[in-house]
């Protein structure tokens, strides 16, 4: 083979995108999705709270205590991989093992990422 063909292979190589790197396209992009809908819930929640003038200090010094609360809960329940068995949290779209496609049929809550 020819260092020109040698070239071409290389090149051919590096601009085929394999599977894992597909995979990670795919998760970024959900990730980047799920950013911009909680950036944008969160913007109109803190809008809400100031028009409605309320005591924002203490209140939501309250309101993230329940919050982490509630999020550990949600953390806690676990799905296992149906093709390796490990346990992972209901709210991961994949194994984190394997990657294969977890199927959870309980509630996710959009704040779960």
């Amino acid at each position: 083979m020819t260092d020109q063909d040698q070239a071409t292979v290389e090149k051919t190589l590096e601009s085929s995108p394999t599977l894992e790197s597909e995979i990670n396209s795919a998760r970024i992009n959900a990730l980047e999705l799920k950013l911009e809908t909680l950036s944008l819930i969160t913007e109109s929640l803190w809008n809400i709270v100031q028009e409605s003038n309320i005591e924002c200090s203490a209140d939501l010094k309250d309101k993230m205590a329940n919050v982490i609360d509630h999020r550990a809960k949600r953390d806690s329940i676990k799905v296992t991989c149906k093709v390796c068995n490990s346990e992972q949290k209901a709210s991961a779209p994949y194994c984190n093992h394997c990657g294969n496609k977890l199927d959870y049929s309980g509630e996710i809550s959009p704040f779960d990422y």
